[in-house]
């Protein structure tokens, strides 16, 4: 199996066991969704360094995007906890 392959196997299955123990216990909040989908993300394509360079390129993008939007939740609930 091609690294490649292999990595997006591990983020499809790591992605449904997050997404499938948050609901199992009742979780309703989207943004840990998001956060731990990040997280996970994050950590899979860390693990893959191996990947061919265009490859790592591209990966690296989404991550910063990815990133700004984990940024974003956090500095809502920044905001949230100061006004409150």
């Amino acid at each position: 199996m091609r690294a490649f392959n292999l990595y997006l196997l591990f983020i499809v299955i790591a992605s449904c066991l997050t997404n499938t123990i948050l609901a199992v216990t009742g979780q309703n909040d989207l943004t840990v969704y998001f956060t731990l989908n990040v997280i996970v993300f994050l950590v899979i394509t860390l693990l893959h360094v191996y990947l061919n360079p265009r490859a790592r390129r591209s990966l690296s993008a989404i991550a910063v995007v990815l990133f700004g939007g984990f940024m974003v939740i956090v500095l809502l609930k920044v905001i949230d906890v100061l006004s409150s």
